[in-house]
């Protein structure tokens, strides 16, 4: 079963800061170098100098930008730019957004989940992707610098009979603590629920539910390790968001692959593997790729290799396996000198071909939430970067130091 509870959240002090849009941040693994510096300049308490510190010059054992950041959270909570709730609380998050023209909205709460190791038989939280060292690495030097979880890890799980949907669409009749639109366009809105009526309502209503990781693999698995470290129970929880997979803001869109590094005729080679492995056929523009792809039946997979300013559809028969696992398997796992980057942004995965700066693009159909949830209830995991869930959740409106 699911165990979450309320905590006592650290929050930005309104009587501090009065533009919360100025110290919340997106999560670190989709912040760029150039964002990371809009972020110092917008704000001297910006949550990113703890998120996603930078690393300056002469930086050693003692100092560096975890122990920058372990400075700066013991200041901020001194100089009460950073306040801990007196009561404890969940916390509720309404993202509205437009995609593609429509109006969406995505309800979520925060709270604190129990970790748990990922065990099919045992565990009722499940994975779905695979992880890298060098970002647990990372994410394990801040933890243990600053004793805190900054941004929650996203959950989904299954809301059918609406229980928990009406209890937090109830507290959202009340004026927000938060109004803000962020760096992306998206209109954040919070709410502390400190009711322990309701707190044992929504408590309760999780515990028979399946919860499945969405974002923060990384955090979850960093956590769970830290947790063993300590031997304390306080910190066998970690900060978590959850929604609901049957909401209607519930997006995933395609993560493109880009390929570079690689050299003409090694290129010419890729073209003739590509069309035994395929069935192939040469598109004329952008609007056609979308066509293309939008047109996947359920039995096949769909992909795009854009290269040397052309479009190449790619049709696999009878797929028994994701799209993305597919490309892994059959595309990139056989080339031999290359590297590899992800993108959400279509154009941008076009412009830097043509930039030169790759050798060509895998352009992707998004993977149905599903699909996603079909993989993490089955004890299976899908390459790295296989969904980008959309909107991301903010970091900085509530934090939880143990």
């Amino acid at each position: 079963m699911a165990d979450i509870i309320p905590f006592k959240g650290a929050r930005y002090n309104p009587e501090k800061i009065k533009d919360f849009s100025k110290v919340v941040a997106p999560p670190y693994d989709v912040i760029s170098k150039e964002e990371q510096s809009e972020l110092y300049r917008r704000s001297q308490y910006n949550i990113v100098r703890m998120l996603l510190g930078k690393a300056m010059p002469g930086d050693n054992d003692k100092e560096n930008k975890y122990t920058r950041a372990k400075n700066y959270l013991k200041a901020w909570q001194k100089n009460g730019v950073l306040k801990k709730d007196s009561e404890v609380s969940i916390y509720i998050n309404l993202q509205e957004f437009k995609l593609e023209g429509k109006q969406k909205r995505r309800i979520g709460f925060i709270a604190l989940l129990k970790l748990e190791e990922f065990d099919t038989k045992k565990s009722s939280i499940y994975p779905h992707e695979n992880t890298l060292s060098a970002p647990k690495e990372d994410r394990a030097k801040l933890i243990h610098a600053i004793e805190a979880n900054l941004g929650p890890v996203f959950a989904i799980f299954e809301d059918r009979d609406r229980s928990i949907s009406d209890i937090l669409r109830k507290q959202m009749l009340s004026k927000p603590l938060v109004n803000i639109v962020d760096s992306r366009g998206i209109r954040n809105k919070f709410w502390q629920v400190c009711d322990k009526k309701i707190i044992d309502a929504l408590c309760s209503s999780i515990k028979n539910k399946k919860i499945f990781i969405a974002d923060g693999h990384h955090r979850y698995e960093v956590g769970l390790r830290f947790s063993k470290f300590k031997k304390d129970p306080k910190y066998g929880y970690i900060l978590t968001y959850f929604t609901d997979l049957l909401g209607d803001g519930l997006v995933v869109l395609p993560y493109h692959r880009l390929i570079g590094g690689m050299d003409k005729e090694e290129l010419s080679s890729l073209e003739k593997d590509l069309r035994k492995k395929f069935i192939t056929k040469a598109l004329k523009s952008k609007k056609d790729l979308k066509a293309f792809l939008g047109k996947a039946k359920p039995s096949e997979a769909r992909f795009v290799i854009y290269s040397q300013k052309h479009f190449t559809g790619l049709m696999f028969k009878d797929k028994k396996d994701m799209d993305v696992t597919i490309a892994k398997d059959l595309i990139i796992e056989p080339l031999k000198n290359f590297f590899i980057d992800f993108t959400k942004d279509l154009d941008y995965a076009i412009k830097e071909v043509n930039k030169g700066k790759f050798s060509f693009a895998i352009l992707v159909n998004p993977v149905k939430i599903t699909e996603i949830k079909d993989v993490a209830f089955l004890g299976r995991r899908m390459p790295q970067k296989s969904t980008y869930f959309y909107p991301k959740v903010l970091t900085g409106l509530v934090i939880n130091v143990f």
